[in-house]
């Protein structure tokens, strides 16, 4: 089995580039609609909704532009990424202006970071 992509919320179109497109550095392969028929049936949502899929490697992420979906603040669904060099990402982050959430125990560190619609990602150093 493999993960086909990871599907997610962005108030906005440009928000979806700045984070996925620059920050990620991912690719824009697809844009399209789903349509107010489809997107009732599936999603119980009557109304055409734009979609953006990035990816590079084997990662992809279909953005779904909907301004009105914020994600709850005590939600605790989200994505995980290995990246080469931790420390680097995440200065490129503070660059980026992207939200770092740090949780600490005596064992470890994790962290996590924000796209600018709110959807938690945690990123880890690559083995």
């Amino acid at each position: 089995m493999l993960l086909n992509h990871v599907a997610l919320v962005n108030a906005t179109e440009e928000q979806a580039e700045r984070f996925y497109g620059e920050f990620l550095d991912l690719e824009k392969t697809r844009e399209y609609t789903v349509t107010s028929g489809l997107a009732e049936q599936l999603f119980s949502l009557n109304r055409d909704i734009k979609a953006v899929v990035y990816e590079k490697d084997s990662i992809r992420f279909e953005i779904f532009i909907y301004p009105d979906s914020i994600p709850a603040t005590s939600d605790i669904r989200h994505t995980a990424l290995f990246v080469d060099d931790l420390s680097a990402f995440l200065e490129r982050a503070g660059r980026f202006q992207v939200k770092h959430i740090i949780g600490t125990i005596p064992e470890k560190t994790v962290h996590f970071i924000t796209d600018y619609s709110g959807n938690l990602i945690e990123v880890k150093q690559k083995p």
